[in-house]
């Protein structure tokens, strides 16, 4: 069995005691951006992963698995849109390539909150300066949002703005694939409970390496991220899906028009 994974620090959690203590035999864990775990489930190329909820929205033969996401009810940190220009000035936003989640909530905040609705391009440029020279604003998630500069720069955090706008908790991935047997479901359960009961732990080593101090690691960890898919989660997911039918954004390719 092969379970895609994230290269991010949000998922660490999720995946910790797998990476540190093997999987069963046979399993095997993959690492790829968003986007990219999103076409090898659908290209039935691994079983599972922590993929974008967005995902889980176009491939309606994904099944969830029960209690474990990756959310926020409340700023994120690490899902961000970051400008030059004040957000009523902005004409042009560059996508990171590997967003999906955060592409579609983007364009639901602006259009609902702020009645905008600009030019999305989607970018390989590696850094936010370079975004930044192809547009007038970034969108720039997991580790790379938490560490790169924000000096000068207007910052607009998702999760914050999708509290604003609904009252429930922004879901950006959940557990999904083709196959989600009652052994993977135990797996993946037992693994985010023993994650959790170690984000000290996690936070020390991913202090070390991504160059974040260890109270900025250990905060986002415990007090930030949401990891137990519960009523209000489903809520907000729903949500997030129904606002995603609305606005016409049930593609990929509708992301980055």
């Amino acid at each position: 069995m092969k379970l895609g994974c994230l290269p991010y620090l949000n998922v660490k959690p999720l995946v910790y005691t797998l990476e540190r203590n093997g999987l069963p035999d046979g399993w095997e864990l993959v690492y790829a951006p968003p986007f990219r775990l999103a076409q090898m489930l659908a290209n039935r190329e691994i079983t599972a992963a922590p993929v974008s909820s967005f995902a889980t929205f176009v491939d309606p033969s994904l099944i969830i698995c029960p209690g474990i996401c990756v959310a926020a009810d409340g700023p994120v940190k690490s899902v961000l849109m970051l400008s030059k220009k004040p957000i009523e000035d902005l004409n042009t936003i560059a996508l990171d390539t590997s967003s999906l989640s955060g592409a579609c909530m983007l364009r639901i905040l602006l259009a609902e909150l702020y009645n905008l609705r600009l030019k999305f391009v989607r970018t390989s440029a590696d850094s936010v300066p370079d975004m930044l020279n192809h547009a007038d604003a970034a969108l720039v998630i997991g580790n790379p949002a938490m560490t790169c500069s924000k000096e000068g720069l207007h910052v607009f955090d998702l999760a914050e703005e999708w509290r604003k706008l609904t009252g429930l908790p922004a879901v950006f991935a959940v557990w999904a694939g083709n196959q989600i047997s009652s052994e993977l479901i135990d797996v993946l359960t037992c693994s985010k409970n023993a994650g959790l009961a170690n984000l000290d732990e996690i936070a020390r080593e991913e202090s070390a390496r991504l160059g974040l101090p260890f109270e900025v690691c250990e905060e986002y960890l415990s007090r930030i991220m949401v990891y137990d898919l519960g009523d209000r989660e489903m809520q907000g997911l729903a949500l997030f899906r129904q606002k995603a039918l609305e606005h016409g954004l049930m593609s990929v390719e509708a992301l980055g028009n």
